[in-house]
């Protein structure tokens, strides 16, 4: 892992769903500090993982194209964005599935539905458990 600063400054989500951006925006914004910058596409989260570097990243699994799993592996590739912590919001959360989000190195999981009132705390407990490793 990255050394890390204390708080967290820079969140990146990726995530197609137009409605699902809406509330985590709202949310974050209200609930915190962070700067959050969102991408819609693998593609597009990978370019701007690059250039922003981050402090975390959440990504939906199920996206068309590059879907979240294919994008932590290309994540992994640049330096710029190898070392910074990366947790999935996703409906799929059996025990199986968390193992392999676990094995391509996410921090944690972030289950689909999500209460808006209680998503910075899980951003900061997933932050917490990721950066005192």
């Amino acid at each position: 892992m990255r050394t890390n600063p204390k708080h967290i400054k820079t969140v990146l989500i990726v995530e197609d769903e137009e409605d699902i951006i809406e509330i985590l925006r709202i949310a974050i914004e209200y609930n915190s500090d962070f700067n959050v910058f969102f991408a819609k596409t693998g593609p597009e989260g990978l370019q701007k993982a690059i250039i922003l570097q981050p402090d975390l990243i959440l990504l939906d699994v199920l996206m068309p194209g590059m879907n979240g799993l294919e994008l932590i592996e290309e994540l992994r590739v640049f330096p710029e964005t190898a070392t910074i912590p990366v947790a999935f919001i996703t409906s799929r959360v059996q025990k199986n599935e968390i193992q392999e989000y676990q094995k391509r190195g996410a921090i944690g999981v972030i289950e689909k539905p999500f209460a808006p009132l209680e998503i910075t705390a899980k951003i900061y407990t997933l932050w917490n458990e990721a950066t005192t490793k």
